[in-house]
C-alpha cells in the first residue's frame, strides 16, 4: 500500500547521511551569512559625523569665539536635534558678545574718542577687526538638517575666556552611536 523509500543497502544509508549533512552545512552557512548581513546593515545605518572646532580670541573683553563645523559622512541626510556644549559636565551658553559694544566700552575706558582716531587700530591685528565685525554668534537653535553631499555647517558660540568646552553633545534623528542618537566628543 505504502512505499516508505526504506534503504535497502548500507550504499543507501551513506547516501542519505551526506544529503542530510550538505543540507546542514548550507543551513549553518545561510544562518552565518544573514547574521553577518543583518549586522552589516545595521552597522550602516549609524551617522558618522566629523566635527572640527576651532577658538578665535576677541580683540576686546575676555571672550573667545568656539567655531564648531559639522559635516556628515554617511551616506544619508542627518537631522541634528540638540547640540551642547559642556565644561566639567556643566552647559555652556553664549555670552553675548558684540564687537561694537566692546570696542565702545574699550574707548571709554582708556577715554580715547573713537572720532578723532580708530582705536581698534591700536591693538588690533590687522584685517582681525574686519573678521570679528561681521562675527556675531550663530548658536545652534531647533533643528538642522545635515546634508549627505558631505557640505560642512557651522555653529559660533561666544564664551568667556575661562569657559574653554572640554565636551561636544550632538544629538540627532539617527543613530549616532550602536544603541544611542546622542554622542559625546573630546574637544580642546
Amino acid at each position: 500500500m505504502y512505499n516508505l523509500n526504506i534503504p535497502n543497502s548500507d550504499k543507501d544509508v551513506i547516501t542519505i547521511y551526506l544529503i542530510n549533512l550538505v543540507a546542514i552545512i548550507i543551513g549553518i552557512l545561510s544562518g552565518t551569512f544573514s547574521i553577518i548581513g543583518f549586522a552589516y546593515s545595521y552597522k550602516l545605518n549609524v551617522a558618522n559625523i566629523f566635527i572640527n572646532v576651532r577658538k578665535v580670541n576677541a580683540i576686546y573683553g575676555d571672550s573667545i569665539k568656539v567655531v564648531i563645523g559639522l559635516t556628515n559622512e554617511s551616506s544619508n541626510g542627518i537631522e541634528i536635534t540638540d547640540l551642547k556644549l559642556f565644561q566639567n559636565g556643566k552647559q555652556i551658553k553664549d555670552n553675548g558678545y558684540y564687537y561694537q559694544k566692546e570696542n565702545d566700552t574699550y574707548a571709554k575706558k582708556y577715554s580715547i574718542s573713537k572720532y578723532l582716531f580708530n582705536t581698534s587700530s591700536l591693538t588690533a591685528p590687522k584685517g582681525s577687526e574686519e573678521y570679528e565685525i561681521h562675527s556675531n554668534s550663530d548658536n545652534f537653535n531647533g533643528t538642522r538638517l545635515l546634508s549627505k553631499v558631505g557640505i560642512t555647517t557651522y555653529y559660533s558660540y561666544w564664551i568667556n575666556k575661562d569657559q574653554v568646552p572640554d565636551t561636544l553633545k550632538i544629538t540627532a534623528n539617527k543613530r549616532l552611536r550602536l544603541f544611542s542618537k546622542t554622542k559625546r566628543y573630546s574637544i580642546f
